[in-house]
């Protein structure tokens, strides 16, 4: 059993926690996943099993699309609804918030929330935010938003407001911080209520599984081979598979575009990654999979 599994992460649980069971249904310790959810949202997580965690690092630089709802009215701690409130204010009429979605469009100078992954110092963000340490100066980074708009309508109620977006970005975006920064923009502190992520790449919700469907079986893993349909592919004869499976540079003639490359058999079997090497006209290997990966 080797391969990518999509699955459709269930709130309140954590990537973490989706994993540990995998581990018990899949009977196999070697699982694990790109793009970290956190354990309030749901949506698609890309789980490499076995020999599937090999190709992961080439599944982590995919676009995401998520649906989003804001509150707007109250900002957290974890600019989530799972954190404690920070600041309340009553919120009457909402004006130009089409306007201000769309102004996110292009890019995003965003800064990660502290109730984070992201390293500072050694230490993960979440870290510090837990001893009350704050941090003033978390490097920013430039995400691109390729895509972002307002699918419902705003709902007022208790004195807050409350919306849904979508939005189509690079990686690495924070979407809690999107919902803050929305907020800000309105005119009022804010913080992210629901989200759910539809697609990772190319992987989408309608290709995932719920952990129950995992449990009874109902489900398919995506081959290797398949996982990397984007990658520039060299298809090779008997001739090359000795080069391939001991990791052997190959001249750049037999490449269509010197650029990453999968290399597979006439079964579509992955055989191997390969790259041009920086100061040779070669191509050279990356990572090498046996036979019997797939």
């Amino acid at each position: 059993m080797n391969g990518i599994l999509l699955v459709d992460k269930p709130k309140d649980f954590t990537s973490h926690d989706v994993i540990n069971v995998l581990r018990g249904v899949l009977k196999t310790k070697k699982l694990g996943h790109t793009g970290t959810l956190d354990p309030d949202a749901t949506g698609v997580l890309v789980v490499g099993v076995n020999k599937g965690t090999k190709v992961m690092r080439y599944l982590n630089n995919d676009e995401k699309v998520y649906n989003a709802r804001v509150c707007i009215g109250i900002s957290t701690n974890t600019l989530d609804k799972t954190g404690e409130v920070v600041e309340k204010v009553e919120v009457s009429k909402l004006e130009n918030v089409d306007e201000i979605i769309k102004s996110f469009l292009g890019t995003y100078t965003q800064t990660p929330p502290m109730y984070s992954a992201i390293k500072y110092k050694g230490k993960r963000l979440y870290e510090y935010a837990r001893k009350g340490i704050v941090i003033d100066d978390i490097p920013s980074r430039d995400i691109e938003i390729f895509d972002i708009k307002r699918i419902s309508d705003i709902i007022y109620e208790d004195g807050l407001a409350y919306f849904d977006y979508s939005v189509h970005s690079s990686k690495g975006l924070y979407v809690r911080t999107l919902s803050y920064d929305i907020g800000k923009l309105l005119g009022y502190p804010a913080h992210n209520y629901e989200l759910r992520r539809l697609k990772a790449g190319k992987f989408t919700i309608e290709d995932s599984y719920t952990l129950d469907e995992i449990k009874k079986g109902d489900f398919k893993l995506i081959t290797l081979n398949d996982a990397l349909s984007d990658l520039e592919t060299l298809v090779i004869n008997d001739e090359f598979k000795h080069h391939v499976k001991n990791g052997m540079a190959i001249s750049l003639r037999y490449f269509k575009k010197h650029t990453l490359t999968k290399i597979i058999d006439n079964d579509g079997t992955l055989l191997a990654i390969y790259d041009k090497h920086p100061s040779e006209s070669k191509m050279r290997a990356i990572n090498v999979y046996p036979k019997e990966v797939e």
